[in-house]
């Protein structure tokens, strides 16, 4: 007859043992947090579900007149033509370096 490598793995094996219990209370709980919602999908920024994938090139000299020389925030210009925050911040550095490339 083999010896067991622990003496407790009767425990784990036992349906009546106190670790095979509380391994199956575990588990049962373990399942109930898995079959909710994870919490960080509950919550959304603000703004168009489906925004457009980007602004004309020839609405940007509007967009960097608005956010550079009239000082509106990036999310109120971006809601303005259905595009992210991000968007718009893309389009400022873009125009800008265009700038200074004509310069040098």
């Amino acid at each position: 007859m083999a010896k067991t490598l622990s003496p407790i793995l009767y425990l784990f094996l036992v349906p009546s043992g106190k670790l095979y219990l509380k391994v199956q209370h575990l588990l049962a709980g373990d399942e109930l947090f898995q079959s909710g919602d994870p919490p960080l999908l509950k919550r959304r920024r603000q703004g168009p579900k489906h925004p457009n994938s980007g602004i004309p090139a020839d609405l940007w000299p509007i967009v960097v007149q608005r956010v550079v020389e009239q000082k509106e925030p990036l999310r109120t210009v971006a809601a303005a033509y259905d595009v992210s925050h991000e968007t718009i911040r893309r389009i400022i550095l873009y125009v800008q370096k265009q700038r200074g490339q004509q310069e040098a």
